[in-house]
C-alpha cells in the first residue's frame, strides 16, 4: 500500500474521523483528508506524531519496499520448500512469518506464502501447535482484501474452500456471490482466441494443452466426487460405472497411470472387500512411484516443461503408507487383517528409498 493507504486503512481502525485526527496532530481536516488522497503528504516534522497516532512505526508509515517482484517472491516459496524438507514445516512456518512481517503490505507475497504453507502441510504434515490453519485462514482473508483482483480471487476461493469443509455454507455463499463468473481460466481462453485469429499457432497450441490439461483434470475430479456420491447414497453399481470411466479416461487422456486404480479402491474401502482392496493397492502404490511423464503425450507436448521436476508420488507416499498403517484410520482396517499387508508395506517403504 502506498502512504495514504496506509494512513487511511490504520486512522479507520482506530476508529478515528479525519477531524480527530487532524485535532490530534494540530493541523486542519482538509489536509488529512488530502494526505489519504494522496494529493498532498504530511509534513516530514509531523511523521513521528503521526505513526504513533496510528500505532504503527515510521517504516510502515513510509512504506519502505512494499512490494516484491515474481521473482523474489518465487525464490522465497523455494526457500520455504527447502526449509520443510530439511527441518519441517515449523521452521517454514517461522520463515514465512518473519518475512511477512517484514512486507505486511505485499499481498501476492501473503497469499503465494499461504498456498505454500498450505501444501507443505499437506506433504510434511502439521508445525506444532494448534495455530496452523488459523494462521492460514487470516492470510487468506488478508489476501482476499487485496485491491489486485487476480489475488483477492484466488484467496477468496481457498476460503471458499475452506468455509465448505467446516459447512460454513452461507459464508462460502456469500464468498461465491464476491467472484466473477470466470475466476480461473477465463483469460487463458480469450488469449488463445486471440493467438488463433492472428494465425500465431506455436503460441496458440502450448495454452491450449494447458487449458486442455486443466479441463480434464476437472472432470477426473467430479467422476471421483460423483463416485462418492454414488457410494453414500449405496449406489454401487453407477460407483462402479464411473470407476470403469476413470480407468479408460486415464488411458485415452495419457494421465498418471496411478489415476486408473483410484476409483476401484474407494468401492473397495466402502465395501470393506480385503482381497479386491488389497489386489487394487498392489497395482496402485507402485503406479504411484512411476512418475508421470505428461510431455511424452501429443496431448501435453507443447507445455512448458519443469526444470527437475520432482515425482508427487514419492512426496505423497509417505503419508498414504501412514494412513494404511495407522490403527487409528479405521477406515483401513479390513485391509490390515489381510496376509501379506505388513510384508507389502515393508517393500513399499523400501522402493521408496530407491
Amino acid at each position: 500500500m502506498k502512504i495514504n493507504e496506509i494512513i487511511r486503512e490504520k486512522r479507520l481502525a482506530k476508529g478515528l474521523t479525519q477531524g480527530q485526527a487532524a485535532s490530534r496532530l494540530g493541523v486542519s481536516p482538509p489536509a488529512v483528508n488530502k494526505w489519504e488522497k494522496g494529493v498532498t503528504y504530511p509534513d516530514i516534522t509531523l511523521l513521528p506524531a503521526l505513526a504513533r497516532l496510528l500505532d504503527t512505526d515510521l517504516n510502515t508509515l513510509l512504506s519502505f519496499q512494499e512490494e516484491l517482484s515474481e521473482q523474489e517472491i518465487g525464490a522465497f516459496q523455494n526457500e520455504l520448500l527447502a526449509a520443510a524438507e530439511t527441518e519441517g514445516t515449523q521452521k517454514a512456518f517461522e520463515l514465512a512469518m518473519e518475512k511477512l512481517r517484514e512486507f505486511p503490505s505485499c499481498d501476492t507475497l501473503v497469499l503465494s506464502t499461504a498456498l505454500t504453507l498450505e501444501g507443505l502441510i499437506c506433504f510434511y504434515g502439521k508445525p506444532d501447535g494448534d495455530e496452523a490453519e488459523d494462521v492460514l485462514e487470516r492470510l487468506y482473508v488478508q489476501a482476499a482484501g487485496s485491491a489486485d483482483a487476480p489475488t483477492a480471487n484466488q484467496a477468496k476461493v481457498m476460503l471458499f474452500s475452506k468455509y465448505m469443509g467446516r459447512q460454513e455454507y452461507e459464508r462460502a455463499e456469500k464468498l461465491l456471490e464476491e467472484l466473477p463468473e470466470e475466476t480461473a481460466n477465463g483469460k487463458n481462453r480469450l488469449q488463445i482466441s486471440l493467438y488463433t485469429a492472428q494465425e500465431r499457432w506455436e503460441e496458440a497450441a502450448p495454452l491450449t494443452q494447458q487449458k486442455l490439461m486443466k479441463d480434464i483434470n476437472g472432470v477426473q475430479s467430479s467422476l471421483l466426487s460423483l463416485l462418492d456420491i454414488d457410494l453414500k447414497l449405496g449406489r454401487i453399481d453407477e460407483a462402479k460405472q464411473v470407476a470403469a470411466v476413470l480407468r479408460e479416461m486415464t488411458g485415452i487422456f495419457d494421465l498418471w497411470d496411478y489415476c486408473a486404480y483410484l476409483g476401484d479402491f474407494e468401492i473397495a474401502t466402502a465395501q470393506k472387500d480385503a482381497a479386491a482392496g488389497m489386489k487394487i493397492l498392489e497395482k496402485m502404490l507402485p503406479a504411484m512411484l512411476k512418475k508421470w511423464e505428461p510431455y511424452s503425450s501429443a496431448l501435453y507436448s507443447r507445455i512448458p516443461r519443469k526444470e527437475n521436476g520432482r515425482n508427487i508420488g514419492s512426496l505423497l507416499m509417505p503419508r498414504i503408507l501412514e494412513d494404511l498403517e495407522n490403527p487409528e484410520a479405521q477406515d483401513f482396517d479390513f485391509l490390515r487383517e489381510v496376509p501379506g499387508f505388513t510384508e507389502f508395506m515393508k517393500d513399499m517403504k523400501e522402493k521408496l528409498k530407491k
